[in-house]
C-alpha cells in the first residue's frame, strides 16, 4: 500500500492565549502539506506521541523543533510525558507572551 499525499485539515483549539494545532496521519508523502498548514499557523514546535511515520528533518529545515514523546495508542502518558509536556508549554508560551506572539502544537 503507497502513503497517502492528501492531508486531513488542522484543527486549532484555543483557549486562554494558548493555541494548539492538531494533526492526523502524518507521512513522508504528505509532510509537505502538513508544513504548509503550519507554517499558515505559526507552529514553532511538534510533539509526536506516536510512533515515527515521517522524517522529522524536513519539519526542522523549517525552523519547526520537533519532540519525540512516543506512548502506546489508548494509553495514558506516563508521568514523564506530561511532565515534559507541562514544561515545554509553560517555557514556549511565557516566552512567547513576552515577544507578543503565540505557539503551536501537534499531537498525532
Amino acid at each position: 500500500m503507497t502513503q497517502q499525499s492528501v492531508i486531513t485539515p488542522v484543527s486549532t483549539v484555543e483557549k486562554d492565549g494558548l493555541k494548539f494545532v492538531i494533526f492526523d496521519a502524518p507521512n513522508d508523502s504528505n509532510l509537505p502539506g502538513y508544513i504548509t498548514e503550519l507554517t499558515k499557523e505559526n507552529v514553532g514546535c511538534v510533539v509526536r506521541v506516536c510512533d515515527s511515520t515521517y522524517d522529522k528533518t524536513k519539519l526542522e529545515s523549517v525552523g519547526i523543533a520537533v519532540n519525540d514523546w512516543p506512548f502506546p495508542d489508548g494509553d495514558p502518558p506516563p508521568d514523564a510525558i506530561i511532565t515534559n509536556w507541562l514544561s515545554l508549554i509553560k517555557t514556549t508560551f511565557e516566552g512567547d507572551k513576552k515577544k507578543g506572539g503565540g505557539g503551536g502544537y501537534k499531537k498525532c
